[in-house]
């Protein structure tokens, strides 16, 4: 309790913001995007290793194994080094460059995906701020009712047993409310956590008509720019460019060297200048080349099962927001002429008090779960549409 009335308090003093708001906040202060931003400053920083030569290696060696009494040492020592691959330097800088283009792609799908669970939790503060509203209004409604059933017992005009069903509807009316003040209280903390900082989110309007439905062609479409494909299909390149770099090590190379040596203590040291060429042993083809092609493998097999996987979600979603459009437009047809009805009787009997307040009850309580229904439809639909979207990626 102590914990809700904190929460409350702080929710209480955040400023207000609208969703348009929240979503600039969320791409600046969000805590998951911070960190794939970084990761792309890593990748970008590491671009210019792959440029690096190999840094030349000294050696120096001191024996001592002929006059060890006398304490009289010969003594070794030379540089070699490596030069610069082309092939290794130009596929280690494809890669590198690929890993930083990857890097931004799942810089660019982690903030698509931030900015669809912002407006998801979007939705789930203007449902249940609309589920208030309705409960707020049968507290009303059934506290009213109580009001003219109590009159009526006091004028002897009607029993304890009436007063007391009406006391349980405005009780259970009020249950509701609290619930859903609780789910708009957790929604709320959801926003704020998307978006990095405290804020109090201004609930949207529900449409009041069912809106047009995309159409799954054009999704389709936007699906193959999706970022999290484009990342995958960089990460294709990258272990490719691998693939080739796990060749180019296993080509002939020469390194040159550079001695000095003094076999003795009495003479004077001699100098060297060696230029080698490094070849791989072996007839087969290596583990690494196996082990590079593999990869590259199970990277094209991630890009299409990424694919298919999200074309197979794209259908089955469209065909739910399909299904829930034609309840929506259910809902319109049958319900909205008796909700009517309902409401202008009543109005009347709480006015007239001249119908059994059981009736009354019975057909209130239908009426508000029908309600309360029509609403779960709407933001379903909403949220099908947002999922929509978050699948086939930014138009």
């Amino acid at each position: 309790m102590i914990t809700c009335t904190l929460t409350l308090l702080l929710l209480a003093a955040a400023p207000e913001v609208a969703l348009d708001d929240a979503l600039a906040l969320a791409l600046e202060h969000n805590a998951e995007l911070r960190v794939t931003r970084a990761q792309v400053e890593v990748q970008h920083a590491s671009i210019p290793l792959a440029h690096d030569w190999e840094m030349p290696k000294l050696r120096a060696q001191i024996n001592d194994v002929e006059n060890l009494p006398t304490g009289t040492f010969t003594w070794a020592s030379g540089i070699s080094w490596r030069p610069p691959n082309p092939w290794e330097w130009k596929n280690g800088s494809d890669a590198a460059e690929a890993r930083y283009v990857q890097a931004r792609y799942e810089l660019a799908a982690s903030s698509w995906q931030v900015m669809k669970n912002v407006r998801l939790s979007w939705l789930d503060v203007s449902g249940a701020a609309a589920h208030e509203r309705l409960a707020r209004d049968t507290v009303a409604s059934r506290g009213k009712l109580l009001a003219v059933l109590r009159r009526r017992l006091e004028q002897g005009g009607g029993t304890q047993v009436e007063v007391n069903l009406a006391q349980l509807g405005e009780t259970d009316a009020r249950q509701d409310l609290l619930r859903w003040q609780g789910a708009g209280l957790k929604a709320a903390q959801s926003v704020a956590y998307l978006v990095g900082q405290a804020v109090t989110p201004i609930p949207s309007t529900l449409s009041s008509e069912p809106p047009a439905l995309p159409d799954l062609g054009a999704l389709m479409k936007r699906l193959e720019a999706q970022p999290k494909l484009e990342a995958l299909r960089t990460k294709v390149q990258v272990t490719q460019a691998e693939q080739r770099n796990a060749g180019a090590k296993r080509l002939p190379w020469p390194e040159v060297s550079v001695r000095f040596r003094q076999k003795r203590s009495d003479t004077p040291p001699d100098e060297a200048v060696q230029v080698g060429l490094t070849v791989p042993l072996g007839i087969t083809p290596a583990p690494q080349l196996e082990v590079a092609r593999a990869v590259t493998v199970r990277a094209q097999a991630q890009l299409d099962a990424e694919r298919a996987q999200l074309r197979a979600e794209l259908q089955i979603l469209h065909s739910r927001a399909e299904g829930l459009r034609a309840r929506w437009l259910a809902f319109e047809l049958d319900y909205r002429t008796t909700l009517e009805s309902h409401r202008a009787l009543q109005s009347r009997v709480l006015a007239e008090g001249t119908l059994d307040p059981t009736v009354l009850l019975a057909a209130d309580r239908l009426a508000i779960e029908l309600e309360h229904k029509r609403l779960e439809v709407q933001l379903d639909l909403a949220r099908t549409l947002v999922e929509l979207e978050g699948i086939a990626g930014p138009p």
